[in-house]
């Protein structure tokens, strides 16, 4: 991404692109930004522990207990972490999606865990034959160490015991990774489009001819007493892409696929402890989100 375009609203509140600037500060560095899918880095850092040792990293297991034994924690030799481990059935290990095409197929969301890309074959076969052969084992690990990545709504976080403190807003944004159909010039550009009253939208070029849109939705249903926050159940495709429509406006935009989708909620949170007893640690959204 070299250069984004700004659309602010005129004096009649019809949009029109005011600015073009480059994408980052000329001179600071001589690496451009680029939009790379989650899955070709992972594939990066796969391939890299495969070259470099026997370490293999297993899909579609989950942690279903957690020990710690405090009396060996001061032992730098000891394993004092006993963890066991499922392997899931392959129903668990892709959860169902909240949203499928007209020809019934399902549309990936943001429950959608694996970055697996379509092209890794092999490694989407070995996936899919580990599970299914292993499915509902178990396994008893002993560790020196933990680290519990494993996201805002962290297993790990919640066996110890440990909270995330701090405050949400009733900001909510839709993102949609779409093939767009629109008259819009600057699709194929990353633009930031503000509307005179609908909210704003957040344009970022793909790979594979995609597009994601990051939507700000302004009308969202609320929930809790008196409508406290907004509701992102009542959250579909359709409720973002007339969200865009509105913001866009007067040009048009559909699409012809849509590959990925996800609502999710402007706030902060910050863990109570970041580690226990230095043995077991957080990192990543289990223990920080800022949204």
């Amino acid at each position: 991404m070299l250069e984004i375009c700004l659309w602010n609203p005129d004096e009649d509140g019809v949009i029109r692109r005011s600015d073009r600037i480059p994408d980052t500060i000329p001179g600071i560095s001589r690496f451009q930004q680029v939009v790379l899918h989650q899955g070709r880095i992972e594939r990066f850092f796969l391939d890299s522990i495969e070259a470099c040792s026997d370490i293999r990293v297993e899909r579609g297991v989950m942690p279903s207990k957690l020990e710690l034994n405090e009396a060996l924690v001061e032992d730098n030799d000891a394993y004092p972490i006993t963890v066991t481990l499922r392997r899931l059935t392959k129903e668990e290990a892709t959860p169902k999606q909240s949203a499928t095409c007209s020809n019934g197929t399902s549309i990936q969301d943001g429950l959608f865990r694996s970055n697996i890309t379509p092209d890794d074959t092999l490694e989407l076969l070995n996936t899919t034959n580990t599970i299914n052969a292993r499915a509902n084992s178990e396994e008893v690990v002993q560790a020196k160490y933990l680290l519990g990545a494993d996201g805002a709504h962290s297993w790990v976080r919640n066996q110890l015991g440990f909270k995330l403190e701090g405050e949400s807003t009733d900001y909510i944004w839709g993102v949609l990774d779409i093939v767009p159909i629109t008259d819009f010039p600057d699709i194929r550009m990353r633009c930031a489009i503000h509307s005179a009253k609908d909210g704003s939208v957040m344009v970022i070029p793909r790979e594979n001819k995609l597009v994601r849109l990051y939507i700000q939705l302004t009308t969202t249903e609320k929930v809790g007493a008196g409508g406290a926050r907004a509701d992102r159940s009542k959250i579909t495709p359709q409720t973002i892409l007339e969200a865009a429509q509105r913001i866009i406006a007067p040009y048009k935009i559909n699409y012809r696929k849509l590959d990925w989708w996800t609502a999710y909620q402007i706030g902060q949170r910050v863990g109570t402890q970041f580690s226990l007893n230095e043995r077991i640690f957080l990192a990543g959204d289990a223990v920080h989100t800022h949204r």
